[in-house]
């Protein structure tokens, strides 16, 4: 953990992270565009379509968030910090030999 702490991708998240939820402003919008997306992502789960209007208020709700330089910004950083953590986690599963798949250990 300590060597992700020094990580600039895992710092500027923490960084841009404090930025939004620090002001009730920013965090308001920010969960209101993370329940939409968490609301229509649902429905995908349940096998409902989700319609080109709703996808265009998404995409809307998405834009406007990122006019906020903070919002953007966290956004942005939150992008990253996933990606390497998605990086981290193939490199455990190559590393890691999985029982019953067949190959040698």
């Amino acid at each position: 953990m300590a060597v992700l702490k020094e990580e600039k991708i895992y710092s500027d998240f923490v960084y841009w992270q404090r930025q939004v939820f620090d002001d009730v402003r920013l965090k308001e919008k920010l969960m209101a565009l993370r329940q939409h997306e968490f609301a229509l992502h649902r429905l995908q789960l349940r096998g409902k379509d989700i319609s080109e209007e709703e996808l265009a208020n998404l995409r809307q709700m998405y834009a406007t968030a990122r006019e906020d330089a903070v919002i953007r910004s966290y956004l942005d950083a939150e992008y990253r910090f996933s990606k390497m953590m998605l990086d981290i986690q193939k490199i455990i599963n190559n590393a890691v030999p999985v029982k019953g798949s067949g190959k040698p250990s």
